[in-house]
């Protein structure tokens, strides 16, 4: 317990006991935790890649299409919804392949893989709520009220009641060294402090993963692909829980392989429809549900212990970071938690020049390295864990504060024609246009002035923070 955020000098390495030779052999055993559920995989991305185009169908017959506005919506033609449907469809044909797998098995000792109904409730509830912001626009507290519902939900089934123990053991076990007194574990108040701490913090991960995703749903192909890197990252994670738990016999080590799996198969389906430029979007339907889909990883690799919960969040990092710097830039320039605007990292990259497919191409680069240093973060102690992190966490938040990301600068965005070197517009592959951005001398505040339609002049898109609403 010592090795966790406080305690006594420790090496750097948390297995340091090992050697190399041992580590390699690790590495080679994860197929065998992984090799009974690669057809989870191979389900959920076929399922996903065959309906996307039958849910652009569909999108396109009823009229549920993304309509370009030029201000925040830039492609050129309207574009299909309902993507996130056939991610959902993947990932739960993935999921009823891990019964039908385990139908077929006769291994002894193997325990049944039990997909909690919360699980499966509570991404059901995300659905429904997505596919009525879809199609109607919901306002942002109903949002919020069906993604606690659905962290409900999982709480219901068990899932993340306990989350909060590894970090507050060692306070308990400081507070015994130096007061000479601390609550006893077995106390009906601790247990009790326990799981009402769990209770908020599994409701909170799930509430910020969701909107936070949401959010990053912002370029063709972004959200989708980041998700993916991340649903990579999530399944090395829970392929090293079963290797170092003699295998995937212990049910919740084979349910992290499966969700992440199931995960991963079913965004990568989507994700060659949804790249610039995107045929059919996933809408707030599949960002939600993505979001979803994280947060869970991320709370049942807390289930295990500190260093896991940690590892899983700096993967998840990019969208934490986005998610940040929106909520900061939106306070200090008093503007409401839940207006929109286009000045997002992804939205900045484009305005500093980049086409769509570089600043996408840009954040998967992000993404791979936060991915890389949650792995770095298993191997490592707590202690020193938390430090790398918010050495960088803290190294990027003055990076984007430096680059203007968060002080909303007044800016015109004019279009030129270029002859090459990528698109702007999100749903065509035409060379159209790169945004060339200047500052201006009024206040951000300021309006362009319209013609008498309402429309700005041309040439001129839009200065200052974008201020159309959610």
């Amino acid at each position: 317990m010592s090795g966790w955020i406080f305690g006594q000098s420790a090496p750097l390495l948390a297995s340091s006991q090992h050697s190399p030779a041992q580590l390699l052999a690790q590495v080679f055993s994860a197929d065998e935790v992984l090799s009974p559920y690669v057809y989870v995989f191979y389900v959920a991305f076929l399922v996903s890649w065959i309906f996307t185009p039958i849910m652009r169908s569909v999108a396109v017959y009823y009229g549920i299409v993304d309509q370009p506005d030029q201000l925040r919506k830039i492609h050129k033609t309207p574009v299909a919804y309902l993507g996130g449907v056939a991610v959902f469809l993947g990932w739960i044909a993935g999921l009823a392949m891990s019964q039908f797998l385990y139908l077929h098995r006769n291994a002894p000792g193997l325990q049944h893989l039990v997909i909690r109904l919360g699980i499966i409730a509570g991404a059901c509830t995300i659905i429904a709520l997505g596919l009525w912001d879809d199609l109607r626009r919901i306002r942002p507290w109903v949002k919020i009220s069906g993604q606690v519902a659905a962290a409900c939900m999982l709480l219901a089934s068990g899932i993340g009641t306990e989350i909060t123990k590894f970090f507050i053991a060692p306070i308990t076990l400081r507070m015994a060294n130096y007061l000479d007194w601390a609550p006893d574990p077995a106390s009906p108040l601790y247990q009790w402090l326990i799981y009402t701490s769990s209770c908020g913090l599994v409701i909170a991960i799930v509430v910020f993963c969701c909107n936070a995703t949401n959010l990053m749903d912002g370029l063709d192909g972004l959200c989708g692909g980041v998700t993916a890197i991340i649903a990579i990252g999530f399944t090395i994670l829970a392929v090293y829980l079963g290797m170092n738990s003699g295998g995937p016999e212990t049910n919740n080590d084979a349910l992290r392989v499966v969700l992440a799996l199931a995960l991963l198969g079913g965004v990568l389906g989507f994700v060659p429809y949804n790249f610039n430029p995107a045929s059919i979007f996933m809408g707030d339907t599949g960002s939600m549900f993505l979001g979803f889909s994280c947060a869970l990883l991320i709370i049942l690799m807390g289930e295990v212990a500190s260093r896991w919960f940690l590892a899983s969040t700096v993967m998840f990092a990019l969208p934490i970071l986005d998610t940040s710097l929106a909520f900061a830039r939106r306070w200090v320039n008093r503007r409401p938690f839940f207006s929109a605007d286009r000045h997002h990292f992804h939205h900045q990259l484009v305005a500093r020049g980049l086409t769509i497919r570089k600043a996408v191409m840009l954040s998967y680069g992000l993404a791979i390295f936060f991915v890389l240093c949650g792995v770095l973060i298993v191997f490592m102690r707590t202690r020193y864990a938390v430090m790398f992190y918010l050495t960088i966490f803290g190294y990027i938040i003055v990076a984007a504060y430096k680059m203007g990301m968060v002080h909303e600068r007044p800016l015109v965005v004019t279009r030129k024609p270029i002859d090459q070197g990528g698109v702007v517009s999100a749903a065509s592959s035409e060379p159209a246009a790169v945004l060339e951005v200047r500052d201006l001398p009024q206040p951000a505040h300021s309006v362009a002035p319209a013609d008498s339609a309402g429309a700005a002049p041309a040439g001129l898109s839009v200065p200052g923070a974008w201020n159309e609403p959610a």
